[in-house]
C-alpha cells in the first residue's frame, strides 16, 4: 500500500471510529431525555458503565458525572479499576465534577496504583477539588525538562510539534494539557523514545541510526470548541509525518463530547482535552506501528 493511500485509509477509519462514537454518544444521551425522572437516567447510565464497547463507558461515565446524584459515586468508583485509560480518566472527571467526599477514598487507592499520567493527573485534580487542594498535584505533573527520559528497548523516535490552538484559550494552557496527555499516553505505552522540542535534523539521525529506531513526527491541532445543543466537543487532530524528513503519512483524529455543558465551562473543556489528546495519541500508535 503506498503512503498516500494509507493515510487516505487511516482518516477513513478514524471517520468510522468518529461515527461510532456518536452512535455511543447517542445511546448514553438518550438518559438525558425529558421523558425519563432523575433516578432513570443515573440507573440507565450505571447500567451503561458495564457495557463491552469502551466508548459507551466513557460517555455514560461523563453523563454521571451531571447527574448530581450520591447514587453514582460506588459504581464510578467500581469504573476505577476499568481497563481502558480513557474511561478511568472520565471516571475521574466524573467524581471530580459530582464533588462528593465519599469518593475520596476510592480516588486516593486507585492514585497509588495508577500508572497512566493522564490519568493520574486526573484523579489529583479530582482529589484537589473535593479535598480543597489538601492531597497535593504537583507529583503528578509530567515534567516539562526539555530533555525527554531514555525509554530503554524503543522501538519509535517521536518528535511532538507546539499544539495548533483554535480555542481562543491561551496558548501556554492548552500547549500544556494538549502535550502533557499526549506524551503521558506515549510513555504509558512504552516502546517510544520522546525527541527533544527543538533538535536538528542531523542530531535526529544520528540518534535514531545509533538506536536503530523509526521516526515520526506528530503535528497536534485543537479544533475550536463546540457548545452547541447544550453538549461540548472537544477535538484533537494528529498528522502523522516521517522525521526527521516529514513526509505525511495520514491524519488521525479523536472527538470526546459531554453533555449538559455551559459555554465557558473551562473544567470540563480541560478534562476533555486531555481525553481526546490521549486518545488521538492512541490511535496514532495502533495504526502506525
Amino acid at each position: 500500500m503506498s503512503i498516500a493511500s494509507r493515510g487516505r485509509g487511516v482518516r477513513f477509519g478514524a471517520r468510522i471510529a468518529a461515527l461510532f462514537l456518536a452512535g455511543a454518544m447517542v445511546l448514553v444521551t438518550q438518559a438525558a431525555s425529558s421523558q425519563a425522572s432523575a433516578p432513570e437516567r443515573t440507573s440507565f447510565l450505571i447500567d451503561r458503565l458495564k457495557s463491552e464497547d469502551a466508548r459507551v463507558r466513557t460517555q455514560a461515565a461523563l453523563a454521571l458525572g451531571g447527574t448530581n446524584d450520591e447514587r453514582a459515586v460506588q459504581p464510578l468508583c467500581g469504573a476505577l479499576d476499568d481497563g481502558t485509560d480513557l474511561v478511568r480518566q472520565a471516571v475521574a472527571a466524573a467524581l471530580k465534577r459530582l464533588n462528593r467526599s465519599s469518593s475520596s477514598p476510592c480516588l486516593k487507592a486507585r492514585l497509588t496504583i495508577e500508572k497512566s499520567d493522564p490519568v493520574r493527573l486526573q484523579i489529583t485534580r479530582a482529589l484537589e477539588t473535593i479535598e480543597g487542594g489538601a492531597s497535593g498535584g504537583s507529583e503528578s505533573e509530567p515534567s516539562t525538562d526539555d530533555t525527554p527520559k531514555v525509554t530503554e528497548n524503543a522501538k519509535f523516535y517521536v518528535a511532538i510539534s507546539n499544539v495548533a490552538n483554535n480555542t481562543g484559550r491561551p496558548q501556554a494552557e492548552i500547549e500544556k494539557l494538549v502535550g502533557a496527555a499526549v506524551r503521558g499516553k506515549l510513555d504509558t505505552l512504552g516502546g517510544f523514545q520522546l525527541a527533544p522540542m527543538k533538535e536538528s535534523a542531523d542530531t535526529a539521525r544520528a540518534v535514531m541510526t545509533k538506536r536503530k529506531l523509526k521516526g515520526f513526527f506528530l503535528s497536534v491541532s485543537v479544533d475550536a470548541f463546540d457548545y452547541s445543543d447544550g453538549n461540548l466537543r472537544v477535538r484533537v487532530k494528529v498528522a502523522v509525518f516521517t522525521y526527521p524528513g516529514k513526509a505525511l503519512r495520514g491524519e488521525v483524529p479523536a472527538g470526546v463530547t459531554q453533555t449538559g455543558v455551559r459555554p465557558g465551562d473551562r473544567s470540563s473543556e480541560d478534562q476533555l482535552l486531555a481525553m481526546a489528546a490521549g486518545r488521538a495519541a492512541e490511535l496514532f500508535t495502533q495504526n502506525f506501528q
